[in-house]
């Protein structure tokens, strides 16, 4: 099967994603702001590439730092991509905004509500940094990181795309 009969038969994403990105990319202008990111992305527990991911997003953690405490003229939105677990094992990922470091120890703010447990939009979360998925922030209208939602949106078929998911893509060139 060729590379391009792959990206075809790649997972289709709801427009949630596209409303999810939009809003952390262009509806804040507080740099720690925290969007309503919602959408409803199945992806398999196996999915190699997410968790090369997830690796690359783990081991670039301090430019993302470097970069959250000392952001240059032109950087905002920053977010990091984090697993909650349920009490019934399930795992939803969910998008944490208004980072911070506190005695040692980062925290951030649900920047939607979760479907697998209580929590709530603006509940803080304790992050363990082992366990972060993604991180992203804009750049001068560039997305800097947020390689999964660019590797989901790039499953999507070309010419099924909606033009702010287009958009969106073009921000990472």
């Amino acid at each position: 099967m060729s590379n391009e009969q792959k990206k075809r038969r790649g997972l289709y994403l709801n427009s949630a994603l596209c409303y999810l990105l939009f809003a952390i990319c262009y509806t804040s202008c507080d740099k720690n702001a925290s969007q309503p990111p919602s959408p409803e992305i199945e992806v398999g527990q196996n999915d190699k590439e997410i968790e090369r991911i997830a690796e690359n997003a783990r081991r670039a953690l301090p430019t993302f730092f470097r970069n959250l405490a000392r952001p240059e003229e032109g950087a905002g939105n920053f977010y990091i991509k984090y697993p909650l677990i349920a009490d019934d094992g399930g795992i939803e990922q969910v998008w944490l905004g208004s980072i911070h470091l506190n005695g040692g120890v980062y925290f951030g703010r649900l920047a939607n509500t979760t479907k697998l447990m209580e929590s709530r939009k603006g509940s803080s979360i304790i992050i363990d940094t082992a366990k972060i998925t993604d991180w992203m922030y804009i750049q001068d209208g560039k997305i800097i990181g947020g390689r999964s939602i660019k590797y989901l949106l790039e499953k999507i078929p070309e010419e099924k795309r909606k033009e702010d998911q287009k958009k969106i893509l073009k921000m990472f060139e």
